[in-house]
């Protein structure tokens, strides 16, 4: 993809943070003010997966999951919007999930999280609908990165294994050319999975009892270790 604009060009700066340290986040913005003076775009990207059963995992699990795949992105998202809603234009791109849509078994604290993110962006999209501010919300199915590999159990532990659903996911590169597209057509949300996830993403809205089944079907088939 090629990108021909005749606007100015600016030197990317690197600023580490950890996000689970939401105090600092206002800082780390206002840091990139006073460099910049303006912020036309965030992408909040950061996310942590988890694998495990819900009756078996430590609560500080659901927590540290939620801590990183929504506390954090709405904290960066609000530290933000007032330089957003200033200059009368801006995008916030949040990376969530298929699972944000729909739940499956094994991941209840990362479905919650992503489930959690989307209603907020569904809720301040709208709210912000006179600012010239657009929300984009981003529903990947899986993508070949070492997600799986970083992911957290539910002692808290590494899962440190390859899932073959990730490893034959989508190319990273792909996918950030979908949310380039997005952002340039300023689309409020896309999901980019296979057909039949599309279609399991309308039963589950349309007929929601048959989809209740299919997820039985899936649970009893998982073998979770």
């Amino acid at each position: 993809m090629r990108i021909h604009h005749n606007g100015p060009t600016y030197t990317p700066i690197v600023f580490p943070l950890d996000i689970t340290e939401l105090d600092s986040l206002p800082e780390a913005i206002e840091k990139i003010l006073s460099i910049y003076n303006r912020i036309d775009i965030l992408v909040n990207n950061a996310g942590i997966s988890y694998r495990g059963e819900a009756v078996k995992t430590s609560i500080d699990v659901d927590i540290q999951v939620m801590q990183i795949n929504y506390f954090a992105q709405i904290a960066l998202a609000k530290a933000v919007l007032p330089t957003m809603i200033r200059q009368k234009s801006g995008n916030i791109v949040c990376i969530s999930s298929v699972q944000g849509k729909i739940a499956i078994p094994y991941r209840s604290a990362y479905g919650a999280s992503k489930h959690a993110l989307q209603a907020w962006c569904d809720s301040v999209r709208a709210e912000l609908n006179n600012e010239n501010i657009n929300i984009t919300v981003i529903n990947p199915g899986y993508i070949n990165t070492d997600l799986s590999l970083n992911a957290i159990t539910g002692d808290g532990g590494i899962y440190g294994k390859m899932d073959k659903t990730i490893k034959e996911g989508y190319l990273p590169s792909f996918v950030a050319e979908k949310v380039i597209t997005a952002i340039l057509q300023q689309n409020k949300e896309v999901m980019i999975a296979p057909f039949l996830v599309k279609v399991a993403n309308f039963i589950r809205y349309i007929i929601p009892t048959l989809y209740f089944v299919l997820m039985n079907r899936r649970a009893r088939k998982t073998t979770f270790t």
